[in-house]
């Protein structure tokens, strides 16, 4: 038996491990992931978060806040982003926050948006719903990125700054020409900065051509007076922009404001700026009454308007009925056409807010409009003045309104006038003796242009102190003379304060109690709680001092009643966006703030060290140059990068 010769060969190792492969069980699926996996993070040890399994782990943990409503979610992102939520029909520069930086605020809108698919859709319908383009940070962060935006090259280590502004306003336009059935559709509110709407108007006519639901724009000056070279941008905001709710027309667009009669251009204005119009106010009036859904008019430098706009025509329409007049160096309306205007009962509900400044209605007439302005609450009258108060001429009724909340009372002397005449104290006495005869009961500011006009309402007789009673000594002739400022008539003293003085009686005389009142002088007393805002000859030099009212034991009130009154009232603003009523008060720029003390009782003013705005209306956060710093008990979450800015900022 033979055997045939055996080869002995050595397996490769090939072989071997398909063998043993075969014979093993193949690993899962989730196993090959768990490989993959832990060889990831063994070579990318610092991202080794991104494989976190996120969506597991919520599944196993209750989140309430990931089911929020909508309407919840876009609540609390507003505070994320205030200016979002921005719908005043003001420029990108007046509407700036004071305390915050818009750019890091719409950053972490953006970051909030990504957390999961709920939060994006409220995120970005909050994000497009108020546009506003910035050209720097309004923080620190603005030191860094400034450095790393310029082109710097071989020949240039300085490097060219990059228009930033400009950049954003493209990228705007490119994501929402890519997306404009869903995108463009949201934005409702569109601001930019000057120098960028001046520029860049083929960029701007190219991103308002998808926002079909636009209803305010900031647009270059040129279009409103009809600039040929701004033509085009303003054929695009007429056919792209319907619904628009502002529009501005200034001298020598007189044809397209007259357009405005034919109904078909913007018929949803409810904010109409007229400058230096030379049109005819018969034609006006056909334009106004056009404007079903107008609010506020604001007409500067219209000589042509006269009382007969106002005045009932059988031929023409009526003047519409607003909510807010602004009138500005219109010197041929007088106080008899805003009587024969406001006399109707359609525009005694209507009428809010009037702003009078270098027209025809004199101070003294000022009593015949409040009296037909039942629902007035902000009135401004600024005039300069060169004659005396007419106090002699005859009996002046005060001023009487039962809703005004906030009065604007600047008088000044007109510069051809002599700075010794003093003829601007009878116009205040006026005032004071209005304030004093209670026909303001609801008044909660003013704002005069005198500095000595507290010292006025303080140089008064003091309250005697409740345990006297009865037995008080009747108020000496030097204080009224005082008040008076050598105008008899006008004192406060009169009955109704308006007349002659009432009759002394000496300390003895058993008649002096039943002339007098029993707890002070009570023609003299205010009777509501009152803020003074003071300003001089210099704009930027102004002040606030609230006023208290005497209470009912003749004494003064010791500061915890009413004491947080003057943070609810605010300076005069405008609703519409028309910042003439504001103009000049703004919250900070060196004010001073005090306070009435007189519980031993003699009158003087004490400083406020730490309150936080002069006005009610001021955003929370800034304070009044000058004044300490104090902690806020309500404060807004701090999304912008760094600390908060000085008052001296030079980007405000």
């Amino acid at each position: 038996m033979k055997f045939g010769a055996m080869k002995f060969f050595r397996r490769s190792k090939k072989s071997l491990s398909s063998s043993s492969s075969s014979s093993q069980p193949k690993p899962s699926k989730s196993a090959q992931d768990d490989q993959e996996r832990d060889r990831y993070r063994l070579y990318n040890p610092h991202q080794q978060n991104d494989y976190h399994n996120y969506a597991a782990e919520r599944a196993g943990v209750f989140a309430p806040w990931l089911e929020l409503p909508a309407p919840i979610l876009e609540r609390v992102f507003s505070f994320v982003c205030p200016h979002c939520s921005d719908e005043s029909y003001e420029t990108c520069e007046q509407s700036a926050l004071v305390d915050a930086c818009m750019l890091c605020d719409v950053r972490d809108l953006s970051h909030a948006g990504q957390v999961c698919k709920r939060w994006r859709r409220s995120a970005i319908k909050l994000m497009y719903h108020s546009i506003r383009i910035d050209s720097v940070h309004y923080c620190e962060r603005e030191i860094d990125l400034s450095e790393k935006r310029k082109r710097r090259s071989r020949f240039d280590r300085n490097g060219v700054p990059e228009d930033t502004a400009s950049a954003r306003l493209h990228l705007l336009c490119r994501s929402l020409r890519e997306d404009p059935t869903r995108l463009g559709k949201l934005v409702e509110y569109f601001k930019t900065p000057y120098m960028l709407r001046e520029s860049s108007t083929s960029a701007l006519a190219r991103t308002i051509a998808v926002l079909p639901n636009l209803r305010y724009v900031d647009l270059p000056e040129g279009l409103y007076s009809d600039d040929p070279a701004y033509h085009t941008l303003k054929l695009e905001v007429q056919a792209r922009c319907p619904n628009l709710r502002k529009m501005t027309y200034a001298g020598g667009s007189e044809r397209s404001l007259e357009a405005l009669s034919r109904g078909n251009v913007w018929p949803n204005l409810e904010v109409l700026e007229l400058a230096r119009i030379n049109m005819d106010p018969a034609m006006l009036r056909h334009v106004l009454a056009a404007l079903r859904r107008l609010r506020a008019l604001k007409a500067s430098d219209c000589r042509v308007l006269d009382d007969d706009v106002f005045r009932y025509n059988d031929v023409l329409p009526p003047f519409p009925a607003l909510e807010e007049v602004v009138l500005i160096d219109t010197p041929r309306i007088t106080s008899d056409g805003l009587a024969a205007y406001l006399s109707r009962e359609e525009t005694q509900k209507q009428v809010k807010v009037l702003s009078l400044t270098n027209t025809g209605v004199q101070p003294w007439t000022l009593h015949g409009v409040l009296a037909h302005t039942p629902n007035l609450t902000t009135l401004s009258i600024i005039e300069q003045v060169d004659s005396a108060f007419p106090a002699h001429s005859g009996p002046i009724p005060p001023l009487v309104n039962w809703s005004l909340q906030t009065l604007r009372f600047e008088i000044t002397a007109s510069p051809s006038t002599s700075p010794y005449a003093s003829i601007t104290g009878g116009y205040y006495n006026y005032l004071a003796s209005s304030l004093f005869a209670g026909g303001l009961p609801r008044l909660a500011a003013v704002y005069v242009r005198d500095q000595n006009f507290p010292d006025m309402l303080l140089g008064l007789p003091p309250p005697m102190p409740g345990f006297v009673g009865g037995q008080q000594r009747p108020s000496s002739s030097s204080s009224a003379n005082m008040f008076n400022m050598g105008s008899g008539s006008l004192s406060p003293l009169s009955p109704g304060g308006f007349g002659n003085a009432p009759p002394r009686f000496s300390s003895n005389n058993p008649f002096a109690a039943a002339v007098n009142p029993s707890h002070g002088p009570g023609m003299l007393n205010l009777n509501q709680t009152l803020e003074v805002f003071t300003k001089g000859e210099d704009d930027l030099d102004w002040g606030s001092i609230r006023m208290d009212p005497f209470d009912a034991h003749g004494g003064a009130s010791k500061g915890g009643r009413s004491h947080n009154r003057s943070s609810t009232v605010g300076r005069p603003l405008s609703s519409y966006g028309l910042a003439d009523i504001g103009t000049g008060w703004q919250t900070g720029g060196g004010a001073r703030k005090s306070t009435m003390v007189q519980g031993s009782g003699m009158g003087g003013f004490l400083s406020v060290p730490g309150e936080t705005s002069v006005g009610g209306q001021g955003r929370r956060g800034s304070s009044a140059s000058g004044s300490g710093a104090k902690e806020d008990l309500w404060p807004r979450p701090s999304s912008s990068y760094g600390a908060k800015k000085g008052d001296r900022d030079l980007w405000r």
